[in-house]
């Protein structure tokens, strides 16, 4: 069944508490620079981390444990580059509200 009607987003109007007009801010782009970047660490984060975490299951079950051992001590300390992407933004978007 098809809608009654359409709403035009060009005539919507955002109201205040006492029915002052306000502005519409301009719907934010996706994929712009900033979220490209912070896709791009994120992927880059989760990458190492699975390649890391995939090479420590390999040197297990191949018996080299010592090896295991060292890649796992690899994905331990890659795993802070899962976080690069979200601080980023959230640093970006604190900095730019001062």
């Amino acid at each position: 069944m098809p809608a009654p009607f359409e709403i035009d987003p060009d005539r919507l109007r955002d109201v205040d508490r006492h029915g002052r007009l306000r502005r519409m801010p301009a719907p934010m782009e996706w994929l712009d620079p900033r979220h490209r970047a912070l896709l791009g660490w994120a992927a880059l984060g989760a990458a190492a981390v699975g390649a890391l975490a995939a090479l420590t299951v390999a040197a297990f079950a191949l018996g080299a444990r010592l090896w295991a051992a060292g890649f796992a001590l690899a994905t331990v300390a890659a795993a802070p580059l899962l976080a690069a992407g979200p601080l980023l933004d959230w640093w970006r978007h604190r900095r730019g509200s001062r």
